[in-house]
């Protein structure tokens, strides 16, 4: 607990006591999290950890939950409430276990990710629920792997298991249900063992749980359970006040359902007032009969994503915290679906844009705070959204397999005040990414790598670079051939900058068909961009299934960057130098982003100030009237206002006296595909409907670039 949380016990409460029944629960959901990866047989837990594990009161408030998956926070939370009140009178006994994974009636984020909880019971007593989650390679449906851009309702996407499904009873499997669950899967043997680790996941943390229940007494854990609770959310409400009062709006967009390539408005108006912030979400676009809808529990851990780092980063998570936020959404829309929405992926797309909002909503707010602490929680938005890989099939052995690849979770994060966004950090939503070993996948699938390695057409650039993503490819070795499900949500609509950072760049897949990859690897060769040839190249929609890859093809998939933070003409020329050499950047992209002119991979100082000076003048077509001030710092953002107006934060010079700054700003509006691509930046272009803008505002007096922001330009009536 925080210092100034400590600070503020009761009379009667020792805070060592305190501290360490916080530390103990922690500590429990952690060893939960050890006892699954140990026992479960899926490479998406044990090498990715797609998976959460949680302890909750009788009530389903949290007690505390593990660092793995953010975004659990809400269905999780969901899953154990609606739990309560659908079994609600029913007895139960120790040992029992409920299962369920329907997005619609039990919260989850989607179908794979399989909840099950166990109650705890001290003496008679119901004292609480251990929960865990964990993504399943295979729940049934129409796809394999649970992700289905092809299905039109929630019916065809998988097995629907609704709360209340018993599956252990006093320790024992339920053996009826477990005979349909497996049924219905295309790995029973895999899906089985998942099941009994989640069980074991739970049973271990029943076990710590009693244990010190047992030291402390359940009295004493209670009060100081519930201490816990308030300290938690007056921390959180303290740095809600430091925020101006207002209501802040911004909007996302989530690409293709599945069936068309659409875009769909993600809108939320954030309010704060006082110590409460209110996210509503009314004017998102309707439910659609696509794969992207994104369920209420998904919804609210997707919120809880973002404010979760920015807000109370270092305040021990429980109920506590998220209680200053209250978050409402229109039934039957995107954010908020009803049957028979499809839902396979929304948390992965309409989720993912939903933090992506959150970040750009906060942003806005907290650089407006007195508090030095709040403003620096601004960032480049991340990348969040997960590019998606299912490959199924027959091995030449006879073995049907599933490989969700976890490579996925290979993104950008967005860039922060005082550095560079971490490459391949994973969505926001991950606390603990990890991707999987290429030795792992090579092993348990049958797939050979030909290459790993960092996307450099993906970052934002900009006084501290956005995070790059991950490119890699893979021949199939060891099967004549498999069906591939793609998806690839941040393709067109890509993550924004802050304080003038450009965005970065999207996502997508390719097959390089009929390739010559066994004649390079026959000599020895190892296979490069030069080296590698094919008869075509077929690029994939941004959402399909049932695409197959034949033995030959090579099949390649880049994956998101983040966002920059601040003007690239601010970046520190030695920097700029440092990221050439180490193959972060071209040389075009140093000369013709940040102005850096190398000579024999040197700086040289004086020609890089002359081509910063004219790249400023070419900005606002002459040349600037107020200098950038020679210690303008790389973190130098978004301009400060006082009380006569709107200043630039690099040169010092007034911008403007409205209220907003951008009236006066000189601004240059492209398509991002095409002016992203100027900066050697990838992002899919479209191809008909609404075009995907990017704006570029600049100081009028000095040059600098103070924002770049998406924009979706507004649908024309047909």
């Amino acid at each position: 607990m925080t210092e100034s949380a400590t600070g503020r016990l009761p009379a009667g409460f020792d805070p060592v006591t305190l501290e360490v029944i916080r530390m103990r629960l922690d500590s429990i959901v952690e060893e939960m999290g050890i006892a699954m990866i140990r026992s479960s047989g899926s490479p998406v837990i044990t090498e990715a950890g797609d998976f959460n594990t949680a302890l909750f009161d009788p009530t389903g408030r949290i007690y505390a939950y593990s660092d793995y998956v953010q975004f659990h926070i809400g269905s999780g939370s969901v899953a154990v409430q609606n739990l309560v009140r659908e079994i609600a009178g029913e007895p139960l006994a120790p040992g029992d276990a409920f299962i369920c994974n329907d997005p619609h009636t039990a919260g989850a984020s989607h179908p794979p990710d399989t909840n099950v909880i166990s109650p705890i019971f001290h003496g008679d007593e119901l004292i609480g629920w251990a929960q865990s989650q964990a993504h399943l390679v295979d729940v049934g449906g129409m796809t394999p792997g649970g992700f289905a851009p092809g299905a039109h309702d929630c019916y065809s996407e998988a097995l629907r298991l609704p709360p209340g499904v018993k599956i252990f009873e006093k320790g024992e499997p339920v053996e009826w249900v477990r005979r349909i669950l497996l049924n219905n899967v295309r790995v029973p043997a895999l899906f089985w063992n998942d099941v009994r680790s989640l069980v074991a996941s739970n049973n271990t943390g029943i076990q710590r749980l009693l244990a010190t229940i047992g030291e402390f007494g359940l009295d004493d854990f209670r009060e100081y359970t519930r201490l816990s609770f308030e300290l938690a959310e007056q921390v959180v409400r303290d740095r809600v006040a430091k925020i101006p009062d207002g209501t802040y709006t911004a909007e996302e967009w989530t690409e293709h359902n599945g069936h068309a390539d659409e875009l769909y408005r993600v809108a939320c108006a954030m309010t704060k007032r006082g110590e409460q912030i209110t996210f509503d979400f009314t004017g998102s676009s309707e439910q659609t009969d696509g794969f992207v809808n994104c369920s209420y529990g998904a919804l609210v851990g997707s919120v809880a994503t973002a404010v979760v780092p920015i807000l109370a980063w270092d305040v021990p998570f429980n109920e506590g915290v998220m209680t200053a936020f209250e978050v409402i959404a229109e039934p039957g829309s995107i954010v908020n679906p009803t049957p028979p929405a499809p839902i396979s992926n929304g948390h992965l797309t309409t989720g993912a844009r939903v933090s992506r909002l959150v970040t750009k909503l906060m942003n806005d707010a907290c650089r407006g705070s007195a508090d030095e602490t709040v403003r620096g929680r601004t960032q480049g938005v991340w990348a969040d959204s997960w590019t998606g890989g299912i490959s199924a099939g027959t091995s030449d052995d006879g073995e049907y397999f599933v490989l969700f690849n976890m490579d996925g979770g290979g993104m950008g994060a967005g860039a922060q005040p005082d550095t560079d966004g971490l490459d391949c950090a994973g969505m926001m939503t991950q606390v603990n990414n990890m991707l999987p070993d290429v030795e792992m996948n090579e092993m348990l699938y049958p797939v050979l790598y030909l290459w790993k390695r960092l996307n450099i057409a993906s970052a934002g650039h900009g006084a501290h670079r956005g995070g790059l993503g991950l490119e890699f490819a893979w021949t199939l070795h060891g099967a004549p051939s498999a069906m591939q499900t793609v998806f690839a949500p941040s393709a067109q609509v890509v993550a924004d900058g802050y304080g003038g950072g450009l965005p970065g760049g999207g996502s997508g897949h390719e097959i390089l068909r009929r390739s010559n990859i066994a004649g390079l690897l026959a000599a020895g060769t190892v296979p490069t961009d030069d080296s590698l040839a094919c008869d075509t190249r077929d690029p994939l929609a941004i959402n399909q299934s049932s695409v197959q890859v034949s033995a030959g093809d090579v099949f390649v998939q880049w994956i998101a960057g983040g966002g920059g933070y601040g003007d690239p003409l601010l970046r520190d020329p030695r920097r700029v130098a440092e990221d050439v050499r180490d193959a972060y950047i071209t040389d075009h992209t140093a000369s013709a982003v940040y102005g850096v002119v190398l000579a024999d991979g040197a700086v040289d100082a004086a020609a890089t100030a002359r081509a910063r000076e004219a790249m400023r003048a070419a900005r606002i077509g002459g040349e600037p009237t107020a200098p950038v001030a020679a210690d303008a710092a790389a973190g130098a953002s978004a301009p400060r206002r006082a009380a006569d107006g709107w200043y630039c934060p690099a040169s010092g010079a007034l911008i403007s006296t409205e209220d907003d700054w951008r009236q006066d700003a000189i601004v240059a509006t492209r398509v991002a595909a095409d002016r992203l691509g100027e900066y050697g930046v990838r992002v899919r272009p479209r191809g008909h409907g609404q075009r995907v803008l990017l704006e570029e505002f600049y100081s009028p007096r000095c040059g600098t670039l103070l924002d770049a922001r998406i924009r979706v330009e507004a649908a024309t009536a047909g």
